[in-house]
């Protein structure tokens, strides 16, 4: 499993003593993840800003991933739904996607962080973000009415006009601009 992108052993070296070994173990799992994303061929502003929000969550949290809990996800929410820096709920919805999936990866085998986690701090990362405290997507677009989308009923009627106004300029016999 050493050859999987991101997996621990890729990005820890055996035998080295850190000075600090929850920020190094902390570091490794950030550059695992970030070559796991690459290798899907993700975008660097992309792994960037996932990275970016991770470590904001960290921050705010006090705390390391294998020592997370759904109630760090429950405050962090709060802290952005309030306030001055007030964010979008899609912004919103946005950090707990990269949270997410930060987890999802920790919590998979096959990148040995579990084990890695387990061994040094006693402890595991788990999944922290679920459906009862995440912010769901209820409706299909989100943002200010007046730049929504058109629906496909929509789309209709308009081509449906447009062909009635190619056919009546074409039927007229006269040559329109």
């Amino acid at each position: 499993m050493v050859g999987i992108p991101g997996s621990a052993g890729l990005v820890l070296i055996a035998g080295v003593a850190h000075l600090n070994e929850e920020s190094a173990v902390f570091e490794a799992m950030l550059t695992g993840w970030g070559r796991q994303q690459a290798s899907r061929l993700l975008g660097e502003k992309t792994i960037g800003d996932r990275v970016r929000v991770v470590r904001r969550f960290t921050e705010f949290a006090e705390s390391y991933p294998w020592a997370w809990g759904p109630g760090d996800v429950e405050d962090f929410t709060v802290s952005l739904a309030s306030g001055d820096g007030r964010r979008s709920p899609s912004t919103i919805r946005g950090y707990h996607l990269a949270l997410r999936m930060f987890c999802d990866y920790l919590t998979d085998a096959r990148y040995e962080w579990p084990r890695q986690c387990r061994d040094r701090f006693g402890s595991v990362p788990s999944q922290v973000c679920h459906e009862w405290n995440t912010v769901a997507h209820p409706n299909e677009y989100e943002g200010r009415p007046a730049r929504r989308p058109l629906t496909y009923g929509e789309l209709q009627d308009l081509f449906d006009h447009l062909d009635a106004q190619v056919e009546r300029a074409a039927s007229s016999g006269r040559k329109e601009r």
